[in-house]
């Protein structure tokens, strides 16, 4: 076991450094967002609207969305990031935290797992006028 200075090893330090940064993020939570022709969508998750005009929104409370180079919208169950190389990883965990460490390399809660299509959804909202 490596020991600082003040006698805390590195590890200990490393994984308090980790559990603040996690509090301190803000968790995505449910989201509405109107399209180019006015509509609401809300989703469980944050939302975003890709290159065509279409909402989509994270299925999971506390997801998140990403939008890609290509104006694609790819969702997770946690926050997500995108890599150097355009690719975008979410927390494999619901509203787990992301962090981009000092190398530039993606940190998952629980662990990374690539952003996809199949976790968005795009749902109308409800008109509250009958």
């Amino acid at each position: 076991m490596v020991v600082s200075r003040s006698g805390l090893s590195l590890s200990f330090l490393r994984l308090s450094l980790f559990v603040i940064m996690t509090l301190c993020v803000t968790a995505a939570s449910a989201d509405c967002v109107k399209d180019v022709r006015g509509e609401v969508y809300c989703g469980a998750g944050h939302c975003l609207v890709d290159n065509e005009g279409t909402v989509w929104c994270s299925r999971y409370y506390e997801g998140d969305a990403e939008i890609t180079l290509e104006g694609k919208v790819l969702c997770g169950k946690g926050q997500c990031a995108t890599s150097s190389d355009g690719r975008v990883f979410c927390s494999s965990e619901l509203g787990g935290a992301v962090l981009i460490d000092s190398h530039g390399r993606i940190r998952c809660f629980g662990r990374c797992e690539p952003a996809t299509t199949e976790m968005c959804e795009s749902t109308r909202a409800d008109n509250a006028e009958s």
